[in-house]
């Protein structure tokens, strides 16, 4: 038999060794691949379980925060117009915390539809949410969207969580989310997001926004108006309420995903949807950043609340409501009076306000300090410039309160040197030297209505001296001008020429007395106070002490108790009568009014360097004032090239200001007065002048042929006022000056 070759005898053996071999091998590896895939799937479920027990851990270990972070409830304090509702400005955080039952049920769900559809079902996180913020967080791609309302409450209320853009922080605001949701109730988380929430504007929470928005309460909200706030809260930076440029069209987009959410969520009809109409918002918004004369304002409420004991770090975010009586509209026709005379223009020496205050209180009504673009100081309440001839009705008042009326008659000639006991001396003899305005010149004698009416300074010295000049002294200081602008003129008798720099409230609130009968007034512009816990603060000037006279200041800087009564009705009533004659027929004819009697008095220091108008109708007292601070002579101002002097500029703005705020005003009439008191002749001659009335021309008993302008009122037949008498036929004086009219050297009452 013939063999095979050896090769082709083995191939078949050495074939399935191979197959045996490589079946072991597959064996072999596929044993390796499971053991490698058990072991990876071990270390995988080991990495898992060590996972979550670090998520448990860390879950566990992340307490949950109890303390809201600084400021995140802090309510400002607010200070409002005369209408207890209108916001001047806030001192502190925007924000007003109110209740669960005060926020309608329509904002709540606009707000949820806008940021949190799931709220009332959700554990307080979104997983979709989540990982969509993580991955943005991861990739820098847009922040919006990833949070749930309790998740930002968590970020945005509570300490503990940072600001930054991290995944750990992410991972601690959901441990943190999902604690609060079992914490706390829905409505609770619900109530603290709406009460801190930013809605633009400067303002947090649902309240201060309905107010910056709508001048409205939340409560008194409609549809529309909380699902623009609700819309507001994505981008409030972003958004405008008004206009067709890019961020208005992507509110109103906004707006509407929200009232579709309403719809989808069951809590509006697609009907009521589809009647809403985007809302309109103020044009401009009031309320937060003092800016124009709301900075003087602000100024002006923290030194009266420093002068009440009340330091600024406490009213920041003290949650006070502090009530002024300034009026929105007379605070825009002050401003509007002195823009007229382009005060805005004028240079930086140069400065000028104008100030209104209620006779029956001295609560400010309006004011204009200046430009605040010009000078944060403001022009009305701090002195700039002497007082000038507007110092005179106090003495007027002086005389009066010494038994005089104002028919006494003093010389109008000019010029003329009076020695300390009042009486004429010759022009090369030692005393004081005084000399009428030019525009007057030398009169013969005038009554104390023509003197004050052609602002007679020649009168007015005699006057002075006669009544004595501590008199005028007290009495200026009791009408209110304070101690520190009196002390320095102690004794002098220019004092009646108006010497003293007082501050234009406190003129405007020393002519509220002779407006209101008598009674001094302290200016101010806070009339309530209210604190967090609704007690009303009580204030100097709510005291009214009809009998008695209280100072109004300290001396320094504070304020004192409410004025008392510095005249009596009949008193003022000739003060008055008099300061009519100015506007009807004496230096302030400009400042007449169209439909109403006005009194009052224009002012001019020497050399034209500050300029006044001081006047009032029986419902209101106001100052107008203008000087160069630089004691040089207030001229070439835009728009009037001249000098100003108190029978122009002045008169003008203050006639202005007057004509709009007394639109409304019924128009009363001045009380007439008896003219009781003594009119004396204190037109004593001087050495070598004659010895009286009768006497030849240019003598000192020559009468003035002008007569006295007649403000209005009719006096008795013959020009001369009937005079009270007693039963034995003598002038019976009022009953506070039924003794001799004192000299100068009399004590001060």
């Amino acid at each position: 038999m013939h063999s095979l070759p050896r090769a082709r005898r083995f191939r078949p053996a050495l074939t399935r060794l191979s197959r045996v071999l490589r079946r072991t091998l597959r064996l072999r590896t596929l044993r390796l691949r499971t053991l490698r895939r058990r072991r990876l799937a071990m270390t995988a479920v080991a990495l898992l379980l060590a996972a979550a027990g670090a998520v448990v851990v860390a879950y566990v270990r992340t307490p949950l925060p109890t303390e809201p972070q600084p400021g995140v409830t802090d309510e400002g304090s607010t200070v409002y117009y005369a209408d207890g509702r209108t916001p001047l400005f806030r001192l502190g955080a925007n924000r007003e915390i109110v209740r669960h039952d005060q926020i309608p049920d329509r904002l709540r769900w606009a707000v949820l539809a806008a940021e949190d559809r799931g709220f009332y079902g959700g554990h307080g996180v979104s997983p979709t949410g989540t990982m969509r913020a993580l991955w943005n967080n991861a990739s820098g791609g847009d922040t919006q969207g990833g949070s749930t309302i309790t998740q930002q409450l968590a970020r945005n209320y509570f300490k503990g969580l940072s600001k930054d853009r991290t995944a750990g922080r992410k991972i601690k605001e959901i441990f943190v989310a999902v604690k609060l949701a079992r914490r706390r109730s829905k409505d609770e988380i619900l109530d603290l997001y709406l009460n801190t929430v930013y809605f633009g504007r400067e303002t947090s929470g649902v309240q201060a926004a309905a107010r910056a928005y709508f001048d409205k309460d939340v409560w008194q909200l409609g549809v529309a108006e909380g699902a623009l706030l609700a819309a507001m809260i994505q981008r409030p930076a972003y958004f405008r309420t008004q206009g067709d440029d890019a961020p208005a069209r992507a509110l109103r987009s906004r707006w509407r995903y929200v009232l579709d959410g309403m719809v989808s969520m069951g809590r509006l009809s697609p009907a009521e949807a589809a009647r809403q109409r985007f809302p309109r918002t103020q044009d401009q918004w009031r309320g937060v950043a003092p800016s124009g004369q709301g900075l003087l304002v602000r100024q002006r409420v923290l030194a009266e609340l420093e002068g009440l004991g009340i330091p600024e770090r406490t009213v920041v975010n003290g949650r006070l409501r502090i009530y002024t009586g300034l009026d929105r509209r007379w605070m825009e026709h002050a401003e509007r009076a002195m823009r007229q005379v382009r005060e805005p223009e004028w240079p930086r020496n140069a400065r000028g306000g104008l100030i209104a205050v209620d006779p029956r209180d001295g609560a400010v009504k309006a004011f204009y300090g200046g430009d605040p673009r010009r000078s944060m100081f403001d022009s009305v309440f701090n002195p700039v410039a002497q007082a000038g001839s507007t110092f005179k009705p106090y003495v007027l008042a002086a005389a009066l309160r010494r038994g005089y009326s104002v028919r006494t008659r003093v010389s109008g000639r000019s010029p003329l040197r009076f020695a300390p006991d009042g009486s004429v001396t010759p022009m090369t003899a030692p005393g004081y030297k005084v000399a009428n305005d030019e525009e007057i010149g030398s009169l013969g004698t005038v009554d104390l209505v023509r003197a004050t009416a052609l602002s007679v300074n020649t009168g007015f010295v005699k006057a002075a001296l006669k009544v004595g000049v501590a008199n005028v002294l007290e009495t200026a200081r009791r009408f209110g001008v304070p101690e520190s602008a009196l002390k320095p003129h102690k004794g002098q008798a220019g004092i009646a020429l108006g010497v003293p720099d007082v501050a234009a409230a406190d003129q405007a609130a020393g002519y509220a007395a002779f407006a209101n009968g008598g009674r001094a007034v302290t200016p101010h512009l806070i009339t309530r106070i209210v604190d967090a816990r609704g007690r009303r603060v009580p204030l100097p000037w709510d005291r009214h002490d009809r009998h008695d006279s209280y100072d109004r200041h300290d001396g320094q800087g504070g304020l004192g108790r409410q004025g008392g009564r510095v005249l009596d009705g009949e008193q003022a009533a000739q003060a008055t009568y008099a300061m009519r004659a100015v506007v009807t027929g004496g230096t302030g004819r400009r400042a007449a009014l169209p439909d109403r009697d006005a009194a009052g008095k224009t002012g001019t220091t020497d050399g034209n360097r500050a300029a006044w108008f001081v006047g009032y109708v029986p419902q209101l007292s106001a100052a107008v004032v203008m000087a160069n601070t630089e004691r040089a002579p207030l001229r070439g101002l835009p728009g009037h090239p001249g000098k100003v002097a108190g029978e122009n500029l002045p008169a003008t703005v203050w006639r202005s200001f007057m004509e709009e705020v007394t639109r409304d005003m019924p128009a009363l009439p001045f009380p007439e007065p008896a003219f009781t008191g003594v009119a004396a002749d204190w037109d004593d001659p001087g050495p070598g002048q004659g010895e009286g009335p009768g006497k030849a021309p240019g003598t000192g008993g020559t009468p003035d042929p002008g007569g006295t302008p007649n403000p209005g009122a009719t006096p008795s037949p013959g020009g001369t006022p009937s005079l009270t008498r007693n039963p034995r036929g003598t002038p019976a004086p009022p009953k506070d000056a039924r003794k001799k009219p004192c000299a100068p050297s009399c004590p001060t009452s």
